[in-house]
């Protein structure tokens, strides 16, 4: 009797020897599990944030790209306004007080006053365009970041680790506006179009990617940083249909 007893107890230690399953498998499994929970709200989330921003972006904008000639020179200081007040929020955020971006409601605050001074710009620089230029080039974006976003997402390959990288391209950018802008002409406003569209495709790839996460995981974004993520998203999109439309808009 007592050999029968024995038996199964070395049986049962076996199969725990053997790795079949173990508590830390199940905790690994089960930690994986909530890491993807927490990493799919959070890109709800952001999408869910961008989507508001660009309807906003829609609203404001277009009235705005109505306006004769006229309105805009007499009104160009609003413009001016927007700008300075956009680059002083970003950067001012990003690089001062970043734990105001994580903190609700100054994290949504934030984003509403770029994203209304973002569609301020956008707005007055569409009047410079016929109407049917700026749909064309509002398409065109759609089209070209939805097939971006895909691939970021399928794709094998990590783009990361490029941040140096485009950053350093970006820079070569805003140099370029410059030069373009003291010397201006046709040909250079359409290469400066071509490389800026070109680099933000980049960088909707880049940041989707950080995004996302997952396999792509050199570098991602914290889930606590949805507002960041959706803003550099934002950003990229906006960008990207300016240079389109200064690469195919036809003037008015």
């Amino acid at each position: 009797m007592a050999t029968l007893e024995v038996a199964p107890q070395q049986a049962t230690q076996g199969e725990v020897r053997s790795g079949l399953v173990t508590q830390g498998d199940i905790d690994t499994q089960v930690e994986n599990f909530m890491q993807g929970e927490i990493r799919s709200g959070f890109i709800r989330k952001v999408y869910g944030i961008l989507s508001v921003q660009l309807l906003v972006t829609g609203a404001i904008a277009f009235p705005i790209s109505r306006m004769p000639l006229e309105w805009v020179k007499q009104n160009i200081m609003l413009c001016q306004a927007c700008m300075l007040t956009s680059l002083v929020l970003i950067v001012g955020v990003s690089c001062c007080c970043q734990e105001v971006a994580r903190k609700v409601p100054y994290n949504y605050i934030f984003l509403i006053l770029v994203t209304i001074c973002e569609s301020v710009l956008v707005g007055f620089i569409c009047t410079f365009y016929t109407g049917e230029s700026v749909v064309i080039a509002a398409f065109m974006t759609s089209g070209i970041f939805v097939g971006l976003t895909i691939y970021a997402m399928t794709t094998k390959s990590d783009f990361t680790g490029m941040g140096m990288y485009l950053f350093a391209a970006l820079i070569g950018l805003i140099l370029m506006g410059f030069v373009a802008a003291i010397f201006p002409g046709a040909i250079g406003q359409k290469v400066l179009g071509g490389f800026g569209a070109i680099l933000f495709s980049f960088y909707i790839v880049y940041d989707t990617q950080l995004i996302v996460g997952g396999k792509h995981k050199k570098h991602s974004i914290g889930v606590d940083d949805y507002v960041f993520a959706a803003l550099n998203i934002y950003l990229d999109i906006i960008n990207l249909f300016i240079y389109l439309l200064q690469i195919f808009g036809n003037r008015r």
